[in-house]
């Protein structure tokens, strides 16, 4: 079972190196979009409820093997990066 980290402060130096560097920096844009970092299949996600729902809202969730996770806590909601094998 994999977990994931809530970054409730965005960190000043977010890297697009990790998921949650990729979370971050979307949540400190207000806009999901993929910024990418990745060589393999990646999915964005947001919503406005709860981490776990922005998690679920990702490109290809519940149909690849998710590697890394990231959930990050922006201004109108959380934004996530799940990166796939």
């Amino acid at each position: 079972m994999l977990s994931f980290v809530c970054a409730a402060v965005l960190s000043i130096a977010a890297s697009n190196a990790t998921a949650q560097g990729s979370a971050e920096i979307q949540a400190s844009k207000g806009r999901m979009s993929h910024v990418g970092g990745n060589r393999g299949p990646e999915g964005v996600g947001f919503s406005t409820r709860s981490a776990q729902d922005a998690i679920n809202n990702c490109c290809y969730w519940g149909r690849r093997t998710p590697i890394d996770i990231g959930v990050a806590r922006g201004r109108n909601g959380w934004y996530a990066c799940v990166r796939y094998r």
